[in-house]
């Protein structure tokens, strides 16, 4: 413990005197009680006090003015904080964005949301997660960006997706996730990789097998993010002439998506990684995390030390005494 104020505690003095003040006024007290004593019919009504009174008055007195000279010194006390230091990752977030990914059962549309979700996520992030690319994907696959610590493009990706406004059409998970994984592969950082499918769940290309026993051959999880109603919904491609427009077969029927999450299931199965639901979009971030903290690998604890401030506590005392005094009196 140290002070900041040592001199205040020249303060201390006061005690003794304090407690030689009450000795007289004890002395003075028990003399004319002695010399002058009261009926005992009348002792409830008397103010002279009994000896134990008096004692809790000086004890309380004694309080008050040790409490005060404490707080008023500034003392401080060595505090040491431990915080969990987590291996450094890489997230790689592999984000669907195909046609189906316009369907508005979730408002205002699953991709909107999903990108919506992933900025929430980045602006919160945990500090594990040292660097984030993107990779989006519906028939083929683009790297918009490799791993950044820069959340700043990322943004701006995320932007560029939401304004995006030609369709796009088919879906290759599998592409997809052998596009990451090269993306990661050219990384010469050896830091951890984290992979992320965000996807509806719909897959039309011919590429998943070879790409999950890609990443099962190299032990790395992939988790997967399923984002989309139960309900079978048209897909709106965008107005033409002021009126919305929805994807129709070659017959002019009215063709409809519904999320499916066998696909997602698996991917996440094969790998060994996690998948979560989210069937309204407001949960996505939270998943997220959850997914990233669960993979979050403990090498070692952050020591640090620290002086905490203890004049608060001489004040609460000072002022319990005070009550107490000021009761007796």
């Amino acid at each position: 413990m140290r002070f900041l104020r040592p001199d205040m505690l020249e303060w201390l003095l006061v005690l003794p005197a304090l407690v030689a003040c009450w000795m007289v006024q004890n002395y003075y007290l028990r003399r004319v009680s002695r010399a002058a004593p009261i009926a005992p019919r009348f002792l409830a009504l008397s103010r002279r006090t009994h000896a134990r009174t008096r004692a809790a008055m000086l004890a309380a007195a004694v309080t008050f003015a040790g409490a005060m000279v404490f707080a008023l010194a500034r003392p401080q006390v060595l505090v040491a904080t431990s915080s969990p230091e987590f291996e450094r990752q890489d997230l790689i977030i592999i984000l669907d964005r195909s046609v189906s990914m316009r369907a508005r059962d979730i408002a205002p549309s699953r991709l909107v949301r999903a990108t919506l979700e992933i900025r929430n996520f980045l602006q919160h992030r945990p500090d594990a997660i040292e660097r984030v690319a993107l990779v989006g994907f519906a028939d083929s696959s683009l790297v918009l960006s490799y791993p950044t610590a820069d959340i700043g493009s990322l943004f701006f990706y995320l932007d560029w997706i939401d304004d995006e406004a030609s369709p796009l059409f088919g879906t290759n998970m599998g592409g997809a996730l052998i596009s990451a994984f090269a993306a990661a592969r050219k990384d010469q950082r050896t830091t951890h990789k984290l992979f992320l499918l965000i996807s509806d769940g719909e897959d039309h290309g011919t590429e998943l097998d070879t790409a999950l026993n890609l990443f099962r051959s190299q032990r790395i999880q992939v988790h997967c993010v399923g984002i989309g109603s139960s309900a079978a919904v048209p897909i709106p491609l965008g107005p033409v002439d002021g009126r919305e427009t929805f994807l129709r077969d070659d017959e002019g029927l009215l063709m409809r998506t519904q999320f499916s999450e066998s696909t997602l299931r698996r991917i996440a199965e094969t790998t060994g990684g996690r998948y979560v639901r989210s069937s309204s979009g407001s949960e996505m971030a939270e998943a997220i995390s959850t997914i990233v903290r669960g993979e979050r690998k403990l090498v070692g604890w952050n020591t640090t030390t620290d002086y905490r401030d203890l004049y608060g506590a001489g004040l609460a005392a000072a002022l319990a005494a005070g009550a107490a005094l000021w009761l007796f009196l």
